[in-house]
């Protein structure tokens, strides 16, 4: 599906991001939350380079002055084409190579022979940095045996980070968390998309009525959140209920869900119910089990947040293309980017309009009777109907829902048991509450309920 043109996603926008050099503290950032930012208004949260927490170091701001590796006075290879071509922050070195020592600081991707590959382990050792080239196969493959001469100038000066944060604020401070990362240069997939699907989350979510705070979380991957959090008051931090990590989403992939680290936590299964209504193919996965990004932050010792990741991948070994340049825009579908945003609206859904029961009578009811106009058709073999989708899973529980209405079970909770989707059955039992027949009360809190999924205090 072509991506250009697009308005939904602001995607001229995104390619404007992929043309830059951006990274941990990149100069480049700035350009990149200044386009963002004319998505949905972003609060900007600064952090100088060489700031230290926990033995996380932000790295300096690293450019390419000059990359060239030359054999017989003859250029092979430019690494200032691309800002892929040298592995990320890699120091400055000069020297001539065997094809076999030259090999061992060559990074390149056989199975995407035309891209060039994503290294950046040195972004995150900065303590430990080694040089390197990434080449494309379909270069690299050619070079033959002899002696290479390698001349690689890189500059660090002081930089910045930026971490960008959206808030809404709901009529409780309890906040649900989305976050994503912007520090991969030149890829869209992993995780611009991510991004991209949390600010047209937060533009939905201005213009609805909110019972609880919502939070979009967007910065260098772990870097931004591990010092975003540290700078953070513990009173705010208390606030922040759960989360969802949300990357790698454009792709023509079912849905992955990988759970929280508990796996029972309440986002677990909000985004169980929904997701398995909606896809099919879902995969799931336990905490670390699929993708590994900021959920640790999140979970880390101390600040413990519940945390589930929402991607669409192969689950072994990601894409093909995971990593490279070759993450582009044409790699990605505009309606697999929508769906995904349904399904965020969907979760948020259900936290919105989750809802306490208490029943106003006893003994059956006559579903069907005028009064109450609440019996649903079901298959008859003598009398032919026309019967929804939704008419057959509702008037399948319909005889065993009323055991339901004592209280001691939300509406989502009695979906998930039930397994109908939550709103179908919010539907209905909101005409029940029309009726009389039951009382609806908004859940009043996210920490009423438990790690079961149970809500205390709720009879």
């Amino acid at each position: 599906m072509s991506t250009v043109g697009n308005s939904l996603f602001h995607l001229d926008i995104f390619r404007e991001i992929l043309k830059l050099r951006v990274g941990i503290a990149q100069a480049d950032n700035r350009r990149e939350f200044e386009l963002l930012s004319s998505i949905y208004p972003l609060e900007l949260h600064t952090f100088p380079s060489g700031t230290e927490h926990n033995g996380w170091v932000i790295p300096d701001d690293w450019t390419v002055e000059k990359a060239l590796i030359k054999q017989d006075g003859r250029t092979l290879f430019d690494g200032t084409v691309h800002p892929l071509a040298v592995v990320q922050n890699s120091p400055s070195m000069r020297g001539t190579f065997s094809k076999e020592e030259l090999d061992k600081h060559i990074f390149t991707r056989p199975s995407v022979p035309d891209a060039y590959a994503f290294h950046f382990l040195n972004t995150y050792r900065p303590w430990n940095r080694n040089w390197g080239f990434c080449v494309p196969y379909r270069i690299w493959h050619t070079w033959g045996p002899g002696d290479y001469e390698v001349e690689l100038v890189t500059t660090d000066r002081p930089g910045t980070m930026i971490v960008g944060e959206a808030h809404l604020a709901g009529q409780s401070e309890e906040t649900i968390v989305f976050n994503a990362h912007t520090c991969h240069p030149c890829q869209f997939n992993d995780d611009l998309a991510g991004v991209a699907v949390i600010l047209e989350l937060f533009r939905w979510l201005k213009e609805q009525p909110r019972r609880f705070s919502y939070r979009a979380v967007l910065g260098p991957e772990h870097f931004g959140t591990v010092f975003y959090l540290d700078k953070l008051p513990r009173s705010e931090r208390e606030r922040l209920k759960l989360g969802l990590f949300v990357e790698m989403v454009g792709l023509d992939a079912p849905l992955v869900l990988q759970r929280s680290f508990t796996g029972t936590a309440l986002i677990d299964r909000v985004a169980t119910h929904v997701l398995r209504h909606n896809d099919s193919l879902l995969m799931t996965g336990d905490f670390r089990k699929i993708v590994g990004n900021d959920e640790t932050v999140w979970e880390a010792p101390g600040i413990e947040i519940p945390f589930a990741s929402l991607s669409r991948c192969f689950h072994r070994g990601y894409y093909i293309e995971y990593h490279t340049s070759r993450d582009d825009l044409e790699l990605n579908r505009v309606d697999k980017l929508e769906e995904t945003l349904e399904m965020l609206k969907r979760m948020v859904g259900v936290f919105e309009d989750d809802c306490t029961i208490k029943r106003n009578f006893e003994g059956l009811v006559a579903l069907s009777n005028p009064k109450y106009s609440l019996y649903i058709e079901r298959p008859d073999a003598t009398v032919t109907k026309t019967l929804s989708a939704e008419d057959k899973l509702l008037g399948h529980i319909q005889d065993v829902l009323p055991r339901y209405l004592d209280g001691s079970l939300t509406v989502f909770e009695i979906a998930e048991r039930l397994k109908v989707p939550f709103a179908a059955l919010r539907r209905y039992l909101g005409r029940f509450a029309e009726k009389g027949l039951i009382s609806l009360a908004p859940t009043k809190s996210l920490s009423d309920y438990g790690e079961d999924g149970s809500q205390r205090g709720s009879k």
